[in-house]
């Protein structure tokens, strides 16, 4: 990381601790003081905003990570992705698509600082599981955690792994598995196989939610899976500006659950920017 990188790095996280942070990110302020040069640093932009569910609960899931900068055990260049926090409201659109999650885990493969963990923590799951590949962002993950749980006692446990998301051992039940365009192709195909190899030792309601589904044909292509809904989800009006876009696409499929497919759940993924983003078109796959 460059000198450069550092300061700015460090004078954000002083802004955004209290009391400071209440005073600088109110909303009439924030806007007056982003538009003068250099004190814009103290803000960022999309991803690098302090993001509202940050200040509400203390935690820390904000922020950019490009890929070089995410070290950890046993990477390499398969693994690498960028991190930025998904919008929770996207998260909480999602899961209320389904059917009642009450006895559900709900696991996120590519978990980052931990932010969908969190927002399923509101949810009746069972248990909600983040894995994440990449140690510092895992230890970040485990800090936001403890502070979310300390505020919020009667929200599902949540834990976090820090290992091979693609490796990681489901877990016996139903299940919800989340991502958000965490990996690359080759990582994705091997995140299918053990959701298939789950599907095949028991018995056992399963969703797959892909937040940004830049490899979604991945999930096409397995015959134990079938599309259950697509749609393309609004950020909440608090959180646009924290983020690189206004609206990402979901797609969920599910396994072993006998329900039928919501309207325009067949709609073609379309990748406007090859690894990062896609779209969801109007006709079917």
């Amino acid at each position: 990381m460059s000198l450069k990188s550092t300061v700015v790095s460090a004078v954000r996280s002083i802004a955004r601790r209290p009391p400071l942070s209440s005073v600088l990110f109110q909303p009439d302020i924030r806007r007056s003081l982003q538009s003068v040069p250099g004190l814009r640093a103290i803000y960022g932009g999309g991803w690098d905003l302090a993001h509202p569910f940050d200040r509400l609960n203390g935690t820390d899931t904000s922020g950019y990570v490009a890929a070089e900068d995410l070290p950890g055990s046993g990477f390499s260049d398969t693994w690498r992705h960028v991190y930025g926090g998904s919008q929770p409201s996207i998260v909480r659109a999602a899961l209320r698509e389904l059917p009642d999650l009450t006895g559900f885990t709900f696991v996120d493969l590519g978990a980052g600082k931990g932010r969908p963990a969190l927002v399923a923590a509101g949810f009746p799951f069972q248990q909600v599981v983040g894995v994440e590949l990449a140690s510092s962002l895992a230890e970040i993950a485990l800090r936001n955690v403890a502070i979310f749980q300390a505020q919020h006692p009667g929200f599902a446990p949540v834990r976090i792994v820090n290992g091979d998301a693609a490796a990681y051992p489901l877990p016996a039940g139903d299940l919800v598995v989340f991502l958000y365009n965490p990996f690359g192709r080759e990582i994705i195909e091997r995140v299918v196989a053990n959701i298939e190899a789950a599907l095949a030792s028991a018995p056992r309601s399963l969703f797959v939610i892909y937040y940004n589904p830049v490899y979604g044909a991945c999930f096409d292509a397995s015959s134990p899976l079938q599309r259950y809904y697509a749609g393309t989800i609004p950020y909440a009006a608090a959180e646009r500006g924290f983020g690189p876009d206004d609206a990402d696409p979901v797609v969920i499929w599910t396994g072993g659950a006998n329900l039928a497919a919501k309207p325009g759940a067949d709609a073609a993924i379309r990748i406007t920017h090859p690894d990062h983003r896609s779209e969801l078109g109007s006709g079917p796959t």
